[in-house]
């Protein structure tokens, strides 16, 4: 085998190996079990991000929250992200058009619906929908295991 081959196929490999590592870390069950009590917090508003088994789409969506990377959602999780009382946007990453906007409150607790149609090797598409407390809450009881969201600095690979 050339040392060109060789080399082609190590990297190759490797790169495959990496595409297959990149994930959003997945919540402990105490983490999980801590945002499954639906608490408020006195000074954020706290949004569920929650994304149950649909058909028509296993592609991951990388999501945003005011600019902020929050993680790649996947088919029967969710995220619990703090934010800013006031306007926020929840919006996926790319070319992805997916967006949403919702007036939220200090203590208050909001629940979004995830769907993403598309599939991993091609274009996808995120459509974000706010729903009723108890919708919301009854969801992620049935379907959802918790995602860490991302942090600055934190590896995006897990081995």
């Amino acid at each position: 085998m050339s040392h060109a081959l060789k080399i082609t196929s190590t990297l190759t490999l490797l790169l495959a190996l990496l595409g297959g590592c990149a994930s959003t870390p997945e919540a402990s069950p105490d983490t999980d079990a801590d945002a499954k009590r639906f608490e408020s917090a006195p000074n954020a508003a706290i949004i569920y991000l929650y994304r149950p088994l649909a058909p028509g789409g296993n592609a991951a969506s990388t999501l945003w929250v005011d600019g902020r990377l929050i993680g790649e959602t996947l088919s029967t999780t969710f995220f619990r992200v703090a934010v800013r009382p006031g306007r926020n946007r929840i919006s996926a990453s790319g070319s992805d058009a997916g967006r949403l906007e919702i007036d939220t409150q200090a203590a208050g607790i909001y629940f979004v619906e995830t769907q993403v149609l598309g599939d991993a090797q091609g274009a996808s598409t995120t459509f974000f929908r706010s729903v009723a407390p108890a919708t919301g809450k009854a969801a992620i009881l049935r379907c959802c295991n918790m995602l860490e969201t991302w942090r600055p600095g934190q590896s995006r690979f897990n081995f």
